[in-house]
């Protein structure tokens, strides 16, 4: 019950990937874009400047991950309809979202226990009272 049922969820939640990332992975655009530092001292950003035919758009990234990355290429991934709504295409953060993974595996840990708890070892009445139980009811014209 368990292999099937870890081989059922982890099937479900790759096909679910792909649909459910924002900005839609289908209907999207990449670019490629450049890690630059705005500002100096403590207000400074790290920012990721890509453009979309010509006009520049700017991703503020996180500064504690980025930091050693100043002026390194990443991969942006951007929505046509609002080129202002980006991320970087990372497996990290874009694929796999950690608060989503915490709950997806959290909800199926705690359904998994459920049935496991609700199948296993039965009470010996329960099984007297299914052995003991009528045929089942015969067709009409059987």
């Amino acid at each position: 019950m368990i292999k099937s049922a870890v081989i059922l969820f982890l099937t479900c939640f790759l096909l679910y990937l792909p649909f459910s990332r924002v900005p839609d992975y289908f209907d999207s655009e990449t670019a490629p874009g450049i890690i630059i530092k705005e500002g100096t001292g403590s207000g400074a950003k790290i920012m990721a400047i890509y453009s979309e035919y010509g006009k520049e758009y700017k991703l503020e990234l996180d500064n504690t991950e980025y930091a050693s990355k100043i002026g390194k290429k990443v991969e942006i991934i951007y929505e046509l309809s609002n080129p202002g709504k980006a991320v970087v295409n990372k497996w990290w953060g874009y694929w796999l979202i950690p608060i989503e993974l915490a709950w997806s595996f959290g909800g199926f840990a705690v359904l998994l226990a459920i049935a496991y708890a609700t199948t296993h070892k039965p009470a010996p009445s329960a099984i007297a009272e299914q052995l003991k139980g009528d045929e089942a009811p015969k067709k009409k014209y059987e």
